[in-house]
């Protein structure tokens, strides 16, 4: 499973010879073996780096898993790097070289598909995923006590004999006692698992019950639900959360970058387009990027301070360094951010985000 370490490996790595930068889909439900080799001869057609183009095509072949949905592969084989990921999510057909490895398709997998934690809900018990690049791993589940509903009509009660009043009572006294168990364990799950976005599903009855119970630090957390039974297959539950995903990052994307527009109208903590963007990154005041996932422009860092710009000027005005030109100073504002410790959202099809320069940022101060 790809990890933040993995991606600083990929952040800290350089080459003078070249990298070359791989994503194939490989989703069987999309797309047969056969074709995708042949997609992946087409993509590496362009690229000159024939040890590179015969190692990536040599592990496709030989080394493989098919029965994962897309894989993603860094190849400099003159620096003895070569970092191959399978996935359980499609990817899209891309190859890029560089100096450095192309993460921001990658990025834009890991924003929309790490940090979930699914948890099913009933009266009685719980069951929790993690759901991360497309996998959903079911924990070890949890079960209260049995809650049986009273009898309707006369005084008998699944407790003897007494009022129907006193069996509700404890019925209820029962669903208190298990849902305070099952957030204990649902907390330290999301606590263990690292877990940044929570979706819950069940009825609508018991999605509220537990939402109420849970502290307020991971109510926060809560970006979305949806209506499942207890019982439900691995698939289906994969399915619904998969959809869950797409559309609370897809409301959650379009919030950003309303706010990150509204505020630079303003001039207080954002900023748009290309030029103003660069200038906060190298400022540090950057906290949430977002930038469209096929944006490219050619741009030029200083070789002194790494200061990042779109025009070719003599010397640095922050250390007097000299430039030097790069191909994408967009790819390399994404790498500088997340450096940064700064957010990076890469968003797809959104006009907003089009119309305000294919670039923007929220900013710290």
């Amino acid at each position: 499973m790809f990890s933040e370490k993995d991606l600083s490996e990929l952040l800290d790595y350089s080459s003078q010879s070249g990298v070359l930068s791989v994503y194939l889909n490989t989703n069987p439900v999309e797309v047969q073996a056969d074709t995708a080799k042949i997609q992946l001869r087409n993509l590496l057609k362009t690229i000159d780096l024939v040890e590179d183009v015969q190692a990536v095509e040599r592990y496709v072949d030989l080394e493989y898993d098919w029965s994962s949905k897309g894989v993603i592969v860094f190849s400099d084989q003159r620096g003895g790097f070569f970092k191959a990921y399978q996935l359980d999510i499609s990817v899209p057909d891309r190859a890029f070289l560089g100096q450095q490895p192309v993460i921001r398709p990658l990025v834009q997998l890991m924003e929309t598909y790490t940090g979930w934690g699914v948890v099913l809900v009933d009266k009685q018990s719980a069951r929790l995923f993690s759901f991360n690049l497309g996998a959903l791993v079911e924990s070890e589940s949890i079960l209260g006590d049995e809650v049986k509903q009273t009898k309707r009509g006369g005084g008998d009660t699944m407790f003897g004999r007494g009022s129907s009043l006193d069996a509700s009572g404890k019925v209820e006294s029962i669903i208190e006692r298990n849902t305070k168990t099952i957030v204990e364990y649902a907390a330290s799950f999301f606590k263990q698992h690292h877990i940044r976005r929570i979706l819950i599903g069940g009825s609508e009855e018991n999605i509220v019950r537990f939402k109420e119970a849970l502290p307020k630090a991971w109510q926060s957390l809560i970006v979305g639900n949806f209506p499942i039974s207890m019982t439900a297959g691995h698939p289906e539950i994969q399915g619904q959360t998969s959809q869950a995903v797409l559309e609370s990052q897809r409301k959650i994307n379009r919030r950003l970058i309303n706010q990150a527009v509204t505020l630079t109208a303003k001039g207080v903590n954002g900023v748009t387009g290309l030029i103003d963007t660069l200038n906060a990154i190298h400022e540090g005041r950057v906290k949430i990027l977002l930038v469209s996932p096929d944006f490219e422009q050619a741009g030029f860092r200083c070789e002194g301070c790494g200061y990042l710009a779109v025009q070719d000027v003599k010397t640095c005005p922050f250390c007097n360094g000299n430039f030097k030109r790069i191909d994408d100073a967009v790819e390399m504002a994404v790498r500088e951010t997340l450096r940064n410790n700064a957010e990076v959202k890469v968003i797809g099809d959104d006009p907003a985000l089009t119309q305000a320069g294919q670039i923007v940022a929220i900013l710290r101060y």
